[in-house]
This record gives structure tokens, sequence and C-alpha cells, in this order.
């Protein structure tokens, strides 16, 4: 099962230890009740319910109410003071947004006699892009234990703009923590650590990796290091849809059950400031570098981070500007790294367009990661109206396999059927000139949910792929559930006969349970067999087609539900058809429908091989042992189990068929 408890290595989440001793000390009386306003800048208008500032950034008040100095009118000044109370412990701790300048703006504790003994501003003030956001700090207040005091907040600011005010909540006394380190990657783990538990889980996976809340798109980094495999990925924990995106991160010891680790990267310089978009790690001297496409509108370069335990990252800026693209070529569309060593140098696969709107990868040299040279076009295609998005290189033997993902690439036939593909080309990728000399290309997965894959080599040599398991441009049912987006089942590949294979990981049979077995099934309409049905199970079987003219398997079957599975003589191609899977998924108006995928195997014998794996909402099957998969979501109701057989035009057989539950706790 996912583990989602978060690795937060010291962040402070928990609610914070203290004493509130003065009358409405956090507002939660939703007015300035207990307080003494003096001038125009304190007033109950003040005392606000939002979540969000005009710019979408999160306040990370406390409770229902806080106060928000920038609801006041402009260019207005005052003070506001409490209740008085007795100096009983050593600090007094409260949360502070905004005060752009901290010797205007600023809280301080007074004695009886209005004389004050310690005071506190927004000293990070702009740090990691924080503004009008909250974090908790302390005011040292040990040398004035037993006097009477109070606290006064102080607006002495007449600017008009600048954030010259304060927002300020919870104040405690005796308060027992620290000042919060401000970091848009804790900002990031405290709203996941308050809000997962809010999420909708009728379509949660529980053998994928998926995000804890909010928005997960691509793969990044994915790889092993310090003893873990490790997983990062497109993430935006504030909402289910695509926005500023962060890299967050999972550890796993077997690929199958994923650990949340804290949040990696955060939009939070100069640099990066509209996002950290998707990219690669590499291991180097015992630290791992994350290489990733850093946003600041509208251009995008290549950033660099480093770690010395793989969760603790510092940003060293950027390495590859959009300067170093080719003249014909866009600066705009310059994105996600793919970071691999031969020899003595570092390389880098970066997709790009060129100015007359072709798919393209460039490739980069290093001797360091730092300093980076423009080798060349290791490939450009015209049969793209967009990016060649994720780059990725693997090695088999003698042989490179290139692996992107195309926008818009023309549908050929069966293949390529999604707006958004997925393309390997077999070949060599000739590093001094960058030229990739193709022999054979192929679509990776014909599927309707497969994006952006990246391989990794694991400690004992496999090459495994794990993939994003969703699609752009089409409607996501689990974003009214508060989170959108999973990986597939990791897949182990292989390169035969310039043809790529894929299976999942080994590692899931450890966790099959409750085997069924049956030699021989006769079907002729429709037929199923005792315990063979759920939802999150593998399932296998050869399909003797005998006299049917199409013959397959229904899953996630109920009474007005089910998803077909199956071979089409006529067509000669398998078949994945979620039109009556019980949510109607939607697409865009250039994409056929996004509903129904094919894929044309190798049919020997009149019979084709199934293996399929179902995780409450995800399908994903493997043809002729990885011949050909079809990766697919799947959004029933949680009554539809059933797994059924069926034959049109005839009698097929089932053979060999095995049912097992895929049982992670």
């Amino acid at each position: 099962m996912l583990a989602l408890s978060l690795a937060l290595g010291g962040c402070a989440t928990d609610k914070p230890i203290g004493e509130k001793r003065f009358e409405n000390s956090g507002f939660e009386r939703g007015t300035l009740r207990g307080w003494t306003a003096e001038g125009a800048a304190f007033g109950d208008e003040c005392v606000s319910v939002d979540n969000k500032d005009a710019d979408g950034n999160y306040y990370y008040k406390e409770g229902e109410f806080f106060f928000s100095g920038g609801k006041a009118p402009k260019g207005t000044r005052g003070t506001l003071t409490s209740e008085t109370f007795t100096i009983e412990g050593d600090k007094i701790g409260f949360l502070i947004g905004a005060g752009s300048d901290p010797d205007k703006c600023y809280v301080s504790i007074v004695d009886e006699k209005g004389n004050e003994l310690a005071r506190r501003g927004n000293d990070e003030f702009g740090m990691a892009g924080y503004y009008n956001s909250m974090h908790r700090v302390v005011i040292d207040v040990s040398a004035h234990k037993g006097k009477k005091a109070a606290v006064k907040i102080v607006d002495n600011d007449a600017g008009n703009d600048n954030f010259n005010y304060l927002n300020v909540d919870d104040f405690i006394l005796n308060y027992q923590g620290e000042t919060e380190e401000v970091s848009k990657t804790k900002a990031a783990d405290k709203y996941i650590s308050e809000n997962s538990s809010k999420i909708n889980a009728q379509y949660r996976h529980t053998y994928h990796a998926m995000p804890p809340v909010g928005w997960m798109n691509d793969p990044n980094g994915f790889g092993y290091a310090f003893g873990k495999y490790q997983l990062f990925y497109q993430f935006h924990p504030y909402s289910s849809a695509w926005g500023p995106m962060h890299w967050g991160h999972y550890q796993s010891s077997d690929l199958v059950k994923w650990e949340l680790m804290p949040t990696a990267l955060a939009p939070d310089t100069a640099f990066d400031a509209n996002g950290c978009f998707s990219g690669t790690s590499i291991v180097h001297n015992d630290k791992m570098y994350l290489m990733y496409t850093a946003v600041l509108d509208p251009f995008q370069t290549q950033a660099l981070a480093v770690s010395d335990d793989g969760i603790k990252f510092t940003k060293r800026g950027r390495v590859i500007s959009s300067d170093a693209t080719p003249p014909d070529s866009s600066k705009n569309d310059f994105r996600d790294p793919k970071v691999f060593r031969r020899g003595d140098s570092f390389y880098a696969l970066i997709g790009s367009k060129s100015n007359a709107g072709e798919g393209q990868i460039l490739l980069y040299k290093s001797a360091d990661l730092m300093q980076w040279q423009y080798v060349g076009v290791a490939h450009r295609d015209r049969r793209t109206n967009g990016i060649y998005e994720c780059p990725d290189l693997a090695t088999f033997g003698d042989k490179d396999v290139l692996i992107t993902s195309p926008q818009g690439f023309a549908t050929n036939e069966w293949r390529h059927e999604n707006l958004h593909s997925n393309l390997y080309m077999v070949g060599n990728l000739n590093t001094e000139t960058g030229k990739f000399t193709i022999e054979s290309e192929d679509e990776i997965d014909s599927g309707l949910d497969f994006y952006a894959p990246q391989t990794m080599s694991s400690p004992d040599g496999r090459t495994i792929m794990i993939a994003w398991m969703q699609m752009w441009s089409r409607s996501l049912p689990t974003q009214a559930h508060g989170w959108a987006g999973a990986m597939i089942l990791p897949r182990e590949l292989s390169l035969v006969n310039g043809k790529l294979y894929q299976k999942p990981i080994r590692e899931i049979e450890a966790y099959r349970q409750n085997k069924v077995e049956k030699d021989s099934l006769t079907v002729n309409g429709e037929a199923s067999v005792e315990g063979v049905e759920g939802t999150t199970v593998e399932l296998s079987f050869t399909l003797d087609m005998g006299t049917a003219s199409r013959a397959g398997v229904k899953i996630f079957a109920g009474l007005d539900h089910e998803t077909l599975v199956y071979y089409d003589k006529a067509t000669d191609l398998v078949v994945i058809d979620r039109s009556e899977c019980g949510v109607r998924i939607t697409g865009d108006g250039k994409e056929k429908d996004a509903a129904i995928r094919h894929a044309k195997v190798d049919v020997k014998n009149n019979s084709v091989t199934f293996r399929i794996f179902l995780d409450k909402s995800s399908a994903e099957v493997f043809i002729n042992d990885g011949e050909r998969t079809l990766t697919s979501n799947v959004y029933s109701s949680p009554s539809d189990t059933g797994i059924k057989f069926f034959s049109q035009g005839g009698a097929a057989t089932v053979r060999n068929l095995t049912k097992y539950d895929i049982v992670v706790d």
C-alpha cells in the first residue's frame, strides 16, 4: 500500500505546544474583540477567513480566522494591543506574513506602561517567494519572566503598496517550538500533512504511485540511490489541476510499496519562479544531482540541484540557458533534460521544437555537470506539430533506444491514436556529432493513458521503465476528489529482434494472494469462473480464438458497466474499450475519441496471450509476453467487480487461466 505518512525530517506540522492565555489570541472570534485598536490600520474588517491571496498563494492560517492587514485601507497606520498577561515561559510564538519593512511593521511585547520589551518583524519577507504567506516565528522573552505584558502589533508604514502591512495569527504563550524554516517545500509538506486525509479515495490505487493530494504528471529523476529506488514526479500539491510545478518524491525498496518523502523542489527562486519542470537524476561522487527545467515565463532553462542524502536538495542555479539552443529553435520550448554518463563525460538530451514547429531532441555535453556545451540535434521530426517532450535513452548491448513523447504526432493506422503520443526509436547515438541514427521505431504503449516514460538501471542490471498513467487534454474524474494522476506499474524492458518488450516488474509477484486456476474454459457467448473477480487483481490466460470472430474478457463488470479487452479477427487488432465503464471521459476535439484504443500483435496458431493488472481504476494489458501493451484508466462503480469472458460469432477457449489478488498492505 502507498505509505502516506510523510517523512518530514523535522518540519513543524504538528500543532504547536504552549498556551493561549489572552482573549482572542487567534482571532477565532471573527472580530477584534479583546484587542485595543488605535489608528485606521486595524479593524474588524481585517479579520479574514480567506485561504489564498489574490495571486493564489496560501496564507497558512491556523483555524478559521486570522488578521489580514492587507484588508485595511491602503496607506493607513495604527497599532493593535492585546489584553495583558503574565510572562511565564521563555518564548512567545505566532504566525507572521507580509510586512515588507520590518522596521515599520512588526510585533512587539510591551510592559504595562507600554515600554517595549522585545520585537519581531517578518525578517524572512520575500524569501522563497513568501509574501502574504505566514510562517511561525518566536520572540524571546526569557529575560522578562514574571512581568505583566501585552502583544502590540504595529503598522507604521504609510506606503500604498509593497506589502506595507502585517498578517498575523495564533499567538501562543510559553511556546515550546522553534521558528519555522521559510521554505516552499516545507509549506507543501505542511499542506500535504493537513489535507491528504480529506480526499475522496473511491478511485485510489493500491499498488501504483499516485499523489498524496493534488496533481501528479511526469515521472522525474527515476533511479536508484542511497539504497532505495527513487521516484520524483511533477507535482502541484495545492489543487488537483496542473499548476506551478513542484517535485514530489517517493522512495521504495521494491518498486511496489512507495514511501512518501518530503517535497524535493519548489518554485522558489528568481530563475524557476514559474515552475520546476521535468528532468532526471544522476549520482556522482556519492551525491544525487537533479537536472530540471527551470521556468521563468516565457523562457525555459535547465537547472541543477544537489543532495547528500537524496532528501534535502540545494539548488546550484541555471546550467544550460535557453540562449544555448540552435538559432532555428524555440527558446520557449526547451525542457525535460535526460542526463546520463558515457565514459568520462556527462550528456543531456533535451526536448525542443524548431521555429518551423518540428519536434526535436538536442544533445549537450559536460565534464562536471555545471558547464555544458551544445553538441547537435539528435533527432528532428516533421510529423509533429509540437515539442518532443521527455526524451530518454536506454541501452541494450550495442543498441540505443531513444524514447520520447511527441505532441501532436500524426496518426498512423492503429498507432498513435492519442493526441499526445509516445515513441521509441532503436539505433545508435553518436555523442561526437549528437546525431541519433534510427534503424526502427514504434509506439511504446497503445493505450489511452500512457505518457512521459522514463527509464533507469536497477542494481541487478535490469532496465526499468515508469510512466505517467494519465493523459493531457482529457476530463479527469478524480479531480473532483482532490487528486489527479498516477504512475504505471514499473516495467522491465528488453530488446528482442529490434522490438521493445515490456513485462511487469517481478517484485509484484510477492504480493499475490488467493490463487485461482482453470486449465480450460469454453466460451460461446459469455462465461465466468468462480473466484475470478475483483478490482485489484492479476489475470493471465491464453485465448484460443476457435471459430469466434471476436473474443476476450470483460473487466470492472457490473449490472450496467463493463470495460472490454478483446481480439478482433477482422481487423487483426487487440482492443481496449472503456466506453461503457461508468464514467464517460471526454477528450480534445482533435482526438478521434477517448474510449477505444488498438494494438496489432503477432497472432500465432489462432491464439493470443494476455496478462492484465487491475488496480481500482486502472487496467494494464500485456499482450503476448509484452510484445504490446495497452494502459488505460477505468472509472467504474465500487460494485463493478465482475470479470467475465465472452465470444462473438462462434466459440473460443480460454486456456491456462490464472487469477491472483494483489494485496499490498
